[in-house]
């Protein structure tokens, strides 16, 4: 178990990283308040500056590991990408549960009568006229901004949650500050600022945190795996139109509810494992 010091050591970690990864806001909340005429300019939406937002939680992982762990325990943070043999199939729910989850959810809704019409791809209204092949430079590219998060999100934050807290309250909490960490971006994106609209978003990843967090316990700690899903959600996001109905949002909340009672024990113990290991590597 984690001795009172390690512990205490270990909240001011997850404290400071959290403040960190608000880095992303210095960003987003200019271009919120330029979309809602507050301000007189801010970063493009196109800047290459938009890295740095989802790579703050990452940078803030990093820069937090070499500071207190050194190279020991960089290689603990970094090793996840790298520890790959983790079962195929995890690779296949990894790529196929958002689409699989969008295609079965225009299936209910076509079963249920609804009879709208589905729009172009959103990665070619955001490029116009722009040249066919960089659709796929754009799907590409989601995948190092996934690892930028990642390497945050579940790479530092998690296991470190995990050490104290059951997995429920963990992936609660991680998700619950996941989404209103999005809330600045989506305004300066132009989406809906109804207080109904934000609740089903935020919702929406803390429910989309119980599949990572699934994923990410199911293969040990592997962050390749939950590397590919959050490409796969944003690659989604470019390559399907989204839907009129809220019908893909109850299908998650249907499915992590489910998830959840079929491996309750899996969700309410301590994770021993995790204590263990965050006490070895703040000893080292």
């Amino acid at each position: 178990m984690l001795t009172k010091t390690t512990e205490r050591f270990a909240r001011l970690q997850l404290a400071v990283f959290f403040v960190l990864a608000l880095f992303a806001w210095v960003i987003w909340i200019p271009q919120a308040g330029y979309k809602l005429g507050l301000v007189e300019s801010a970063v493009s939406l196109r800047s290459p500056l938009n890295a740095l937002t989802v790579w703050s939680p990452g940078l803030a992982a990093i820069l937090l590991t070499a500071f207190s762990s050194r190279r020991a325990g960089m290689r603990r943070l970094l090793g996840g990408l790298g520890r790959w043999r983790v079962g195929f199939r995890w690779y296949l729910v990894a790529v196929l549960f958002e689409p699989a989850r969008w295609l079965l959810s225009v299936g209910i809704d076509r079963l249920l009568g609804s009879g709208y019409a589905l729009g172009p791809m959103p990665v070619k209204v955001i490029l116009g006229s722009g040249p066919g092949f960089m659709i796929v430079v754009a799907v590409i590219f989601t995948l190092p901004n996934a690892i930028g998060e990642e390497i945050g999100w579940r790479g530092f934050a998690l296991p470190r949650l995990q050490a104290r807290y059951s997995p429920i309250v963990a992936t609660l909490f991680l998700g619950l500050f996941w989404g209103l960490w999005h809330i600045p971006a989506w305004i300066g994106q132009g989406l809906s600022t109804s207080v109904s609209s934000m609740l089903i978003r935020v919702g929406g990843l803390v429910a989309t945190a119980f599949v990572f967090t699934w994923i990410y316990n199911s293969t040990r700690g592997s962050l390749m795996p939950v590397v590919l899903f959050h490409a796969a959600i944003a690659a989604k996001n470019y390559l399907f139109p989204s839907l009129p109905t809220h019908t893909d949002d109850v299908v998650l909340f249907i499915f992590v509810g489910v998830l959840v009672l079929t491996t309750r024990p899996a969700w309410l113990r301590l994770r021993e494992t995790g204590a263990d290991a965050l006490a070895h590597e703040q000893a080292g």
